[in-house]
């Protein structure tokens, strides 16, 4: 009689210690504003994978912390050192002669989501100038033709269907594109009044983008910060911005999505070729396909490598990169660079690793459509798998710090989390989110994710929220 006792004393011991975790967090969800909201909660020690928190696995919208999922997927599938490319051929002839090229130019992009970023801009420094600083070396001075831009590698990609109207015209919702530019963004520059209501001025747009139309609806406000949508189609060169920004601005700048962004690319071509003193005859055009198969290879651009697009993408939360990455994970997988292709390595990944995907219904690679669904149990598991791999710091250094920089720069600080927590964070309206690893009192390392939905609570209080829930893991 007596070893059996004991045997049901061992196992009601781990169980009954198990409940009272789950209960512990789930009780912050039991009353008030938070009593209808749906969330999915789950955290393992990263050593050894034991359970140390779990509550009902919901199916639930994750935002942005999507983007660690897609992180893992591209780190699979790619490899941390995988690059992109972008190059400038010409075609045609050289006159010796004058130094005329009867031919064009044909910029072709490799789908680099960083050509020319403000992430990253050592890197590309001066690498269109020295690809015409190469061209007059080739003797050419004038040439008769055109700019092609070759967007073979990514056709008709620009933003996912599940994107809302009043995200795709801002900084955020810029599509993807076979040739990008400056983080396919342009800058707004405003100037205000002293009188609140006063209606704003646009000073400048930078780049120029030739032909664009901006309507613009802003006003000056008693109110601090940017208060403003951008709309606009891909590719549209008719847009608007309503809203407002503070009164009595002398320059205040606001970041919208680029319509077209190779067209500005050739744009900053032609720019260079004009201050090198060559004379382009015609203008800049999309290239057709079969078009110009016949090229000479002036210069190559690399993109940084994976392990490091994925530290701006993480930490300053990128969509265009996290897109960027999708498509070309489609490509490496299926030989076809598209949304649907990545998605479907996304389930193969999945099953080949043994990730619980039950309830994973993925529709971008950045989060920011609210269509994307997953549990917090798939991310921690998809979490387990980098951490127990070679990629474990690769993925951990690309994570923000809590009170220390990209998403996290402002959060936890006074806390025991501050320095502790290294996550990925999600938000939109009614959702928050957050996954990844901190340090417990006793030292133990955890992974954690946690997703909520449909909360009635301002940002700030989410906010306090998520604190309290990583504090009682910190605690146990």
């Amino acid at each position: 009689m007596r070893p059996i006792f004991l045997f049901i004393l061992l196992c009601y011991i781990p169980l009954q210690s198990l409940f009272a975790q789950k209960n512990s967090v789930d009780h912050f969800f039991s009353t008030g504003t938070l009593s209808t909201a749906s969330y999915s909660i789950y955290a393992i020690d990263a050593r050894t994978g034991d359970l140390l928190c779990e509550t009902d696995q919901k199916s639930l919208s994750s935002a942005s912390v999507m983007k660690l999922f897609t992180t893992a997927v591209a780190l699979e599938i790619l490899g941390p050192d995988y690059t992109f490319s972008t190059s400038l051929y010409y075609s045609g002839n050289i006159d010796p002669q004058n130094g005329t090229l009867s031919g064009n130019l044909i910029l072709k992009g490799g789908g680099d989501p960083a050509f020319c970023s403000s992430f990253f801009e050592d890197h590309y420094k001066d690498c269109i100038a020295t690809w015409v600083a190469q061209l007059k070396k080739s003797g050419i001075k004038k040439i008769k033709g055109n700019i092609l831009l070759d967007l073979s590698a990514l056709e008709h990609a620009s933003v996912p269907g599940g994107w809302a109207w009043d995200d795709i015209g801002n900084y955020y919702g810029s599509g993807v594109s076979a040739i990008t530019y400056k983080d396919n963004l342009y800058d707004i520059h405003f100037s205000s009044s002293k009188n609140v209501g006063a209606k704003t001025t646009v000073k400048l747009i930078d780049p120029e983008i030739p032909g664009l139309i901006l309507d613009n609806n802003v006003s000056s406000s008693a109110e601090a910060g940017d208060h403003t949508i951008v709309y606009g189609a891909p590719g549209s060169l008719h847009q608007t911005i309503e809203g407002t920004i503070p009164a009595d601005q002398t320059d205040f700048v606001i970041k919208a999505a680029m319509p077209d962004p190779p067209q500005i690319a050739g744009q900053a071509l032609l720019k260079n070729l004009k201050e090198e003193g060559i004379v382009l005859s015609g203008g800049i055009v999309k290239l057709s396909e079969g078009e110009e198969s016949d090229r000479i290879l002036v210069g190559t651009q690399f993109s940084p490598s994976l392990k490091d697009l994925i530290v701006p993408l993480n930490k300053e939360s990128l969509n265009l990169y996290a897109e960027h990455l999708l498509c070309e994970i489609g490509r490496k997988f299926s030989g076809e660079p598209s949304r649907a292709k990545g998605l479907e390595a996304y389930h193969q990944f999945c099953l080949d690793k043994g990730i619980d995907s039950r309830g994973f219904f993925p529709a971008d690679g950045s989060g920011l459509t609210r269509s994307n669904a997953l549990t917090a149990k798939m991310l921690v598991e998809t979490m387990k798998y980098l951490y127990d791999g070679p990629n474990r710091m690769i993925f951990l250094n690309a994570l923000p710090i809590a009170g220390v920089d990209g998403t996290l720069r402002n959060s936890f600080k006074g806390t025991p989390l501050e320095k502790n927590v290294t996550a990925k964070t999600g938000s939109m309206a009614h959702v928050r989110s957050i996954a990844g690893l901190m340090k417990s009192k006793c030292k133990k390392t955890i992974l954690f994710a946690i997703l909520i939905n449909n909360f009635d609570l301002k940002s700030q209080e989410a906010s306090k929220l998520l604190e309290s829930i990583l504090l009682s893991f910190y605690n146990d």
